[in-house]
């Protein structure tokens, strides 16, 4: 890289020096509001999800709407991280694209990008789909009224457990 001060005589030097800096500080400053203002809300295709994720990608916020309640909760697990991992992509691209406009280089790019989160892949359609058997519910079936349940049906204690139902352990 060739030296662009050669030949200039010091005053114009520190002149060209303290207006590059001035420049700098104004991007920086724009930068900044601008990936404060990054923060992205997304919804659910069917609307039952709504998500708000900082320019980091942290979730900041998470509501549910009436149609939550037509999710079975092994699905819902799933459309929430799929409606969060949409709206983190969407702030990366905020946040990669003010970096672009202001510093211009691919390397400014590149190390903002660092920070944010990684984006995974889309969800399979084989994710989405709804188990016909009950696997995975986090609710345990218990007997009717009446009905005798086997040892097969309780809960097995893990060694070392004495009882008292603690999950703190």
């Amino acid at each position: 890289m060739e030296n662009p001060f050669v030949g200039m005589d010091p005053d114009t030097m520190l002149r060209t020096l303290k207006h590059e800096a001035a420049q700098m500080e104004v991007k920086a400053r724009q930068l900044r509001q601008e990936m404060a203002a990054a923060t992205v809300t997304s919804t659910s295709p069917d609307g039952a999800v709504t998500v708000t994720v900082s320019p980091t990608g942290a979730l900041q916020d998470i509501s549910f709407s009436d149609k939550a309640t037509n999710h079975r909760p092994s699905t819902l697990g799933p459309l929430v991280m799929k409606t969060v991992h949409a709206a983190q992509r969407q702030a990366a691209d905020q946040v990669t694209a003010s970096v672009r406009q202001h510093f211009g280089s691919q390397d400014s790019v590149d190390y903002m990008r660092q920070f944010l989160p990684e984006t995974p892949p889309e969800p399979s359609r084989q994710m989405e789909r709804e188990p016909d058997d009950g696997e995975g519910s986090v609710l345990r079936k218990r007997p009717s009224r009446g009905q005798q349940t086997t040892d097969s049906d309780r809960p097995r204690r893990r060694h070392g457990d004495d009882g008292t139902g603690s999950l703190l352990r």
